[in-house]
Order: C-alpha cells, then sequence, then structure tokens
C-alpha cells in the first residue's frame, strides 16, 4: 500500500495500549509504523486510566475527562462496560466545547466527534476504536492497525523481531514531547504537551501532520 510520508518504519508493527483520545505523542508514534496492534486484551489497570481518560486544555488549564465504567469483576480492558453515570457523554462534549469552540477548527470537525457522544456506545473497546478510527482519517495517518481481543505472548518477552521494534510497549511509550504548536489557550498558560490528540486537530487542523512529523 502507499504509506503517507508519516510512516519512517514500513515493515515494522508496534504494540500499543488503547486510549480514550490518545495524547499527540501517541499518535505521533503510531504514525511512523507501518502497522500497530492496540491490544484490549491486557488487564485493566485501575491506576492506569489512559484507555477512558484524557486531557484538554480550556480557560481554566489542563482539565481531565473520565469516562464511567460500570462496576464488575476486573478482566481485560475489551470486557469493560460504559457506565451512563450522569451522562458523561453530554459533560465531556460541553468541556470540549468549552476548550475548544473558539478554535480554527472545531467548526470544521466536530461533526467528526459526535456520534461518540451521543450516549450510545456501551462498551469502552466500542468506544476507543470508533474515536482511533476518526482521528486516524482525519490526520491522514495510513498505520494499518489491528485491535487485539484475546492475549498472545508479548512482542517484549520474544526474541527480537523485524514486527516489534525493540522500543515496542504496552504501556506508554518513551518518546520525547511533541514540537510546540499552535494552542488557543497558549497566551495564558504557555505551551502544555502531551494533552489529548483533540487538542492538536482543533487547533491546526489539516497542519496537524506536519507536527506529527516534526523531528524530535
Amino acid at each position: 500500500m502507499n504509506h503517507s510520508p508519516l510512516v519512517i518504519y514500513p515493515e515494522r508493527t508496534i504494540a500499543l495500549p488503547p486510549r480514550y483520545c490518545g495524547d499527540v505523542d501517541y499518535y505521533a508514534l503510531m504514525a511512523k509504523y507501518g502497522s500497530a496492534v492496540i491490544d484490549f486484551s491486557m488487564p485493566y489497570n485501575r491506576r492506569a486510566k489512559e484507555c477512558h481518560r484524557c486531557e484538554i486544555e480550556g480557560a481554566n488549564g489542563v482539565q481531565r475527562l473520565t469516562v464511567p465504567l460500570e462496576k464488575g469483576p476486573s478482566g481485560s480492558i475489551a470486557g469493560l462496560r460504559v457506565s451512563d453515570h450522569g451522562e458523561w457523554w453530554n459533560v465531556h462534549w460541553g468541556a470540549i466545547y468549552s476548550a475548544y469552540g473558539r478554535t480554527p477548527y472545531f467548526e470544521y470537525y466536530a461533526d467528526d466527534f459526535l456520534p461518540a457522544f451521543q450516549g450510545c456506545v456501551k462498551s469502552l473497546m466500542e468506544l476507543d476504536t470508533m474515536l482511533d478510527t476518526t482521528i486516524r482519517r482525519i490526520l491522514g495517518i495510513t498505520t494499518q492497525v489491528t485491535y487485539r481481543t484475546t492475549q498472545v505472548p508479548s512482542p517484549l518477552s520474544t526474541p527480537p523481531s523485524p514486527l516489534f521494534p525493540l522500543h515496542s510497549s504496552l504501556s506508554t511509550p518513551p518518546t520525547p514531547p511533541t514540537p510546540p504548536y499552535y494552542q488557543v489557550w497558549g497566551s495564558r498558560f504557555g505551551f502544555i504537551p502531551r494533552l489529548s490528540i483533540l487538542d492538536l486537530i482543533f487547533n491546526m487542523g489539516p497542519e496537524s501532520p506536519l507536527i506529527l512529523r516534526s523531528p524530535k
């Protein structure tokens, strides 16, 4: 297939954890590889909430948005169900609108994200994959993504393979922060790195891939 200019390792696959509107560095890393495995078979870690939490920047600074989950026995992320507590989808979309409604590209992309915030999604995997698909389409990321739901031996516990670079990880990948870009609240708080990819998309629009491609 024809890869985008973002791809540096077209013959390699990187293993990544699932993310809810993952941060900018997450997508900058993903975009470097020809393919990626997003592993929903990972055990859910209550202390690592990135699979159902993201950070945005609004008028009062950084704000965390957390999707509530239904209580139940511990298991893999693939089995997590989304709760309708507090109609979280309205809360999240209200916060996103408040934070980015004045950005240059909010109106252009808002309708792409709205389907995920209608209260119709029941599983966390469905929510995360819906948003991930939308994000990659907007950014022009051509990485071939597979969503894993059953456990297989970790690439980190097997001999090095051309499919998995040595720094592949099922935790937050070690990657330098993305170079600064325009943020609508930058004059108030300065540049804040590692926010949700929504921050980059709404602030930079079609120029977002240029930020992802910037040398680290």
